[in-house]
């Protein structure tokens, strides 16, 4: 008889925890020369199709007319209200600045508050003090990173949302530049168009859709026992052998799926909308589960994590595969009815 073997049920590299909380906290950034932030903040909308004219050297279906699946996202402007500076020690990254503005309005005092402990009332002053000792610290090398403190705007969008969410979005190029850039946008907003341009690549990353409490079946694709089994079927059919005399984490159990944190690589954006245009990509009634696009969007080649009104943030592609390129489209379609929009 010939020796079974088949290969294991589910990927190792994948980690089955319910994330921790619903928007991501994004670990890792790339390296780009230009000052200005590398990731934003965005909504998921829903997907369309697209048709369009692929022109990419070397690819079959180079200057072929096709359809593609896409997504699109809304993307309120964000509010930058503080900037903390890093310097790298023996013991990891230490905060050695932090800024706060020192105008929050009244929504942000009452819905910022419940999530951060907010510095207190901060004078002309002292505010100018802080500035000056982040631009010192720059000009002495002892700054390693900079962040962004911002908030999103929920209350710009009809998702029913108002209390925001506070991201910290590190800033790309040298280190003057950095805190220059951050001292000029700090109490300002900051939209999608200053971060990315349609034809790039984005990491995107998000939490996604939640599955609850699952069997093995689900959860790692277990084939089915058949019907012969006395016990149950939809189960491994060993959780292992005597010798270790415990269950090794390697084996198929049930638990918490979906709901995980996840990052998809290399998506092209494939048009940057504002909110002028935006508001024509809506169908007729709005959108399945999300209602109406009021603020700027963008639409990304291929599909992404998450269940409508999921937050997601776009990162720049920390590996890009390819050079950017701009996208022809030659006509939006939601639910197979073309959408009266203009890209030029």
């Amino acid at each position: 008889m010939p020796k079974y073997h088949a290969p294991r049920r589910g990927s190792l590299g994948f980690v089955r925890k319910r994330a921790s909380r619903i928007y991501p906290r994004v670990s890792t950034w790339p390296k780009i020369d230009e000052p200005k932030p590398l990731g934003f903040p965005v909504y998921k909308v829903g997907m369309i199709s697209i048709q369009e004219i692929y022109e990419r050297p070397g690819s079959i279906f180079h200057g072929i007319k096709r359809v593609i699946a896409a997504t699109a996202l809304e993307a309120p402007p964000i509010r930058v209200i503080g900037v903390r500076a890093y310097r790298l020690t023996p013991y990891g990254f230490v905060t050695v600045n932090e800024t706060w503005i020192n105008s929050l309005t009244d929504f942000e005092k009452k819905y910022l508050s419940r999530k951060v402990t907010l510095p207190k009332k901060i004078d002309e002053q002292l505010f100018n003090k802080r500035i000056e000792s982040l631009s010192r610290l720059a000009d002495d090398g002892k700054i390693d990173k900079v962040r962004l403190i911002i908030r999103t705007r929920p209350e710009l969008t009809g998702i029913g949302k108002k209390k925001p969410e506070i991201l910290e979005i590190e800033l790309g190029g040298q280190i003057t530049d950095a805190v220059k850039y951050a001292i000029d946008v700090l109490g300002k907003e900051i939209n999608i168009t200053d971060v990315f341009s349609p034809g790039e690549y984005v990491d995107v990353i998000g939490v996604t859709k939640g599955h609850g409490f699952q069997g093995v079946v689900k959860r790692f694709g277990v084939k089915v026992l058949p019907p012969k089994k006395k016990k149950t079927k939809r189960a491994v059919g060993s959780l292992g052998p005597w010798t270790p005399s415990r269950v090794m984490w390697t084996v198929p159990r049930y638990g918490q799926f979906g709901f995980f944190k996840r990052t998809e690589y290399n998506k092209q954006i494939m048009a940057i909308l504002d909110e002028d245009k935006a508001k024509n990509l809506n169908p007729k009634g709005g959108w399945v589960r999300y209602g109406l696009i009021r603020n700027s969007a963008i639409i990304l080649r291929g599909s992404v994590q998450g269940p409508p009104k999921r937050i997601l943030v776009l990162r720049h592609a920390i590996r890009p595969k390819r050079k950017p390129l701009k996208p022809t489209i030659l006509g939006i379609y939601y639910s197979r009815e073309k959408i009266d929009i203009s890209l030029e």
